[in-house]
């Protein structure tokens, strides 16, 4: 019988299992990830309900791409399909990011402001602010205790083929290797201290147009700055589409704002990027 290509993934996995209190614990398991599949750049962060997302490590490499990661765990990570999936109860797997997106994401002009940039060439239309160009992105999402969900995502250069389906399916086959050894890693930065500490911003979230806009408007605000069309907020909500047109014609008058892109960059200064 043909040995399994899983089979292959042991040898690694050990390593990295028995590295993950050194300090080269997350390379040798974005080592034993590249043996399933290979990539370009990673980033791993833990996200939870109350509080911005916990940053473990990345492999991006110059001041700008840096500063990208930095912008990103500041605040346009709320934006993120990724993060507002694990809000919405997104179990554990491995997913491509452009499944995860909301209807909207490439087709709407919203995402032109102060640190995300409108892209028509990128996967989901923008790209926050020195991030790498033309990635293909790949979520690997783990469970921890307490609720919270670590992202290890994945990218590789969408104009050289991006993810295939062969290796998403090796990556969904070897998730529970992933995730065994991420788990050892994450508690052990958490025992060193290195865990960096949550910070209270998402309540900008929900606060945004607070004493302004009515309670369903400011949902209404919150879908459009996610990315959804006046269709999936009439879906959501349970209202209908002229209902929905009525609503964002209130709260862009009661903001001073005639555009998507105006609604975006005030939400963006409602964060102190």
């Amino acid at each position: 019988m043909p040995e399994s290509p899983a089979a292959n993934w042991v040898a690694p996995f050990a390593h990295a299992l028995d590295r993950y209190d050194q300090p080269d614990g997350a390379p040798a398991l974005l080592a034993a990830i590249g043996a399933v599949a290979p990539f370009q750049l990673a980033l791993s962060v833990v996200h939870r309900r109350e509080g911005g997302p916990s940053y473990v490590f990345d492999t991006f490499s110059g001041p700008r791409a840096k500063r990208a990661v930095q912008l990103f765990i500041a605040g346009t990570y709320l934006l993120n399909p990724f993060y507002n999936a694990y809000l919405a109860g997104l179990p554990a797997g491995v997913y491509l990011m452009r499944d995860l997106a909301p209807d909207n994401y490439l087709d709407s002009g919203l995402y032109h402001g102060l640190e995300i940039r409108r892209h028509e060439d990128e996967e989901l239309g923008y790209r926050t602010h020195g991030w790498p160009e033309g990635m293909e992105e790949l979520l690997i999402a783990m469970d921890l205790p307490g609720g919270d969900m670590a992202e290890i995502s994945l990218s590789r250069i969408r104009s050289e083929g991006g993810f295939d389906e062969a290796s998403v399916a090796r990556l969904r086959e070897a998730h529970p290797l992933i995730t065994a050894v991420f788990r050892r890693l994450w508690a052990h930065l958490g025992r060193s201290g290195n865990q960096q500490q949550p910070r209270a911003i998402d309540h900008l979230f929900s606060d945004f147009g607070h004493g302004l806009l009515s309670p369903r408007e400011r949902e209404v605000a919150l879908l459009i700055l996610k990315g959804h069309s006046s269709e999936s907020i009439s879906y959501h909500l349970g209202i209908s589409i002229a209902t929905v047109k009525t609503h964002r014609q209130k709260l862009y008058a009661k903001l001073n704002l005639s555009t998507q892109q105006e609604l975006f960059s005030a939400f963006l200064r409602s964060l102190n990027l």
